[in-house]
């Protein structure tokens, strides 16, 4: 007994884990850590955002050409003759599909887009003042949303009661599998026509805002909790979470350090996903309820055949959807480096 086995190697984790847990020792005993992620993750990040963005202005900016020749579109059939050559060789629609898409990526990529074709104006300009009211609606559906699938997903997994575990996902399950257009109107008659509690459409006061974030948080509510409970449930029947209970910790503390912080990072995928489809329903959304945002623009950009505009609006939107994942990526990388590979 206590012999001590001479030559016997300890297995030594893989580098990329040694490195992420290795705690340097820096003067005067502060002992520091490194950086939670590496400039190598962030910058692979940051190059698949902007090749996203990059790929989505391009379909857009192909299919609005497909359509014809804008100058065509713009002038209407009743113009005198040559006027549609006229604005073609104004506007560079003359030029070979290559030139004129090497001229797109230029005003792109430094913001200088040409002027709108109804307002007169830069595009920067309107969407400016349409992108508050719309990162309003967005942000606080993404929150109400989420806040609501994790109170949800949390009862389905720890109530004791059948119902509470049961009802509260039912509910938003059914709500999400309804289209967000009908649900918009159907919320819509029931609220404002039926009750006449809210108002139908416009902005400016908190009770313009309640409809169209109702719409919109279903559709992060639903998935999260089912996500958030899936998760809470595997994490329950951890040997940590045992351990922690058999020392005699209290049931919050155990609940909230050992369950509920280690069952977040799939919830964080899940809302980098979400955050993309709201962004996308809050186009229908603003339309539907009159809301003076950036979806409304653009669909009324599509409506005129405002070209400079519709492709302004799409570049925002996109560059505003890899923003939320990256911020989501990001997250999740810090909650579970696992997730970094």
């Amino acid at each position: 007994m206590g012999a001590i086995t001479v030559g016997t190697k300890v297995p030594t984790p893989p580098p990329d884990e040694l490195a992420s847990s290795r705690i340097a020792s820096a003067p005067g005993g502060i002992r520091t850590r490194r950086a939670p992620l590496s400039f190598r993750y962030v910058l692979q990040r940051l190059l698949t955002a902007a090749t996203a963005v990059w790929a989505v202005v391009t379909l857009v900016y192909f299919a609005l050409l497909s359509t014809g020749n804008p100058a065509q579109l713009l002038v209407g059939p009743d113009a005198p003759p040559g006027e549609a050559e006229r604005i073609s060789k104004l506007m560079g629609f003359d030029r070979s599909w290559g030139e004129q898409y090497w001229v797109f990526l230029k005003q792109t990529f430094t913001g200088q887009f040409p002027d709108s074709i109804r307002y007169g104006e830069s595009p920067l300009r309107l969407i400016l003042e349409r992108l508050p009211a719309s990162v309003t609606l967005g942000l606080t559906a993404i929150v109400v949303g989420s806040l609501l699938g994790a109170a949800a997903g949390y009862l389905g997994a720890t109530s004791r009661i059948t119902a509470l575990r049961r009802i509260p996902i039912s509910v938003l399950t059914a709500f999400d599998a309804v289209p967000t257009f009908f649900f918009g109107v159907l919320l819509i008659f029931v609220f404002s026509v039926s009750l006449a509690a809210l108002p139908a459409a416009g902005g400016g006061s908190l009770a313009h805002l309640v409809l169209p974030v109702a719409t919109l948080a279903v559709v992060i509510a639903a998935p999260v909790a089912r996500i958030f409970r899936a998760s809470l449930l595997d994490t329950l029947n951890l040997e940590h979470v045992r351990t922690a209970r058999a020392k005699g910790r209290g049931n919050a503390v155990v609940m909230l350090r050992h369950v509920v912080a280690n069952a977040l990072p799939p919830v964080f995928n899940v809302l980098g996903v979400q955050a993309g489809i709201v962004l996308g329903g809050a186009v229908i959304t603003e339309s539907l309820f009159a809301w003076p945002g950036l979806g409304q623009l653009s669909i009324s950009a599509l409506d005129n055949r405002d070209y400079p505009l519709v492709l302004a609006c799409v570049t925002v939107i996109a560059v505003g959807f890899a923003v939320v994942n990256l911020a989501v990526d990001f997250v999740g990388a810090v909650l579970d480096p696992r997730s970094r590979k």
